[in-house]
């Protein structure tokens, strides 16, 4: 099976002046955030299949204002800057899951465990954006397209069919952690994910159904060089509605979503400030199941 999931965020950010930095003036931009993850899954056998996902992308803020600061600028992930690597390639996930069981084509539930493994690109912060062992301050970046850190991940999907609405729901957790820092002495946090969706029947007025998703995710503390980074633990709850279409072409789905912060704040801003963020996110999945057999995969032999 081919897909290809895009996911558009923008964040509308503001934050008071930096205590001791010497400005006199707010802070206020926008990041905008285009992902762009192609995957390919290959069915090992009747209950072993395998998910390669390489990330694509580019992160782009904007600064407003006519002043000159050395914490943000109008800038993007895909150039190279004094403390990051630019580019557009992001991280490479491989994902192998076991079928536990399947009620088959009809009603029923299904359930899959798997793990896997994340390598990173070599785009991502190159130093401590933070400035946490004492050193003084001077232009740097905070974002960048990958963390850069060797992670491990786990996985487990629950859905179930029903023939009256929602006719498909479920849930799946899903856990992500950092294996090591990496050679520039970045951690990152460990994630935890709580994803649930449903749909309805198929709406004779859009010719599709609809349906919604509530995602919580908690990050623990990230680390640079053994210290704290400023506002990496964090959870947020983020809620979306969309509509799926299964065409002849393949399965075609569109979702718009909303961020809440439950706890925590917008992790790239500076320590415990004043603050606001905005943020929405949109995204568009396709999938389309491939007419080919692998000879030595093929799970009828």
């Amino acid at each position: 099976m081919f897909g290809l999931d895009n996911s558009n965020q923008y964040i509308d950010w503001w934050h008071e002046a930096i205590p001791g930095s010497g400005e006199g003036f707010d802070h206020e931009g926008t990041l905008t955030s285009v992902i762009i993850n192609p995957s390919l899954t290959i069915g090992l056998s009747n209950y072993w299949n395998m998910t390669i996902n390489k990330t694509l992308g580019r992160r782009t803020m904007t600064w407003v204002g006519d002043t000159t600061t050395i914490h943000h600028r109008d800038e993007g992930t895909e150039s190279n800057f004094i403390n990051a690597i630019g580019g557009y390639l992001g991280d490479t996930k491989l994902m192998v899951r076991y079928l536990v069981f399947n009620d088959g084509q009809g009603p029923g539930k299904r359930l899959f465990v798997g793990g896997g493994f994340i390598m990173p690109s070599k785009n991502t912060l190159s130093d401590d954006p933070f400035f946490l062992s004492g050193d003084e301050k001077t232009a740097h970046r905070h974002f960048a397209l990958s963390e850069g850190v060797y992670k491990g991940c786990v996985e487990i999907q629950l859905f179930k069919k029903k023939m009256t609405n929602p006719v498909f729901m479920g849930g799946t957790i899903y856990v992500e952690k950092a294996l090591a820092e990496n050679d520039y002495g970045f951690k990152a946090s460990d994630i935890y994910d709580l994803s649930l969706t449903a749909f309805s029947k198929k709406i004779a007025a859009i010719n599709g159904s609809l349906g919604t998703n509530v995602v919580t995710r908690h990050t623990t503390t990230a680390y640079w060089n053994g210290f704290e980074a400023p506002n990496s633990r964090a959870t947020v709850v983020t809620v979306g509605f969309g509509g799926l279409w299964n065409l002849d072409v393949g399965g075609i789905s569109l979702n718009i979503q909303k961020p809440f912060f439950i706890e925590g704040v917008f992790s790239g801003i500076e320590g415990e400030l004043d603050q606001r963020v905005g943020v929405w996110q949109v995204s568009m999945s396709y999938r389309r199941l491939l007419d080919f057999v692998i000879p030595w995969l093929d799970p009828l032999k």
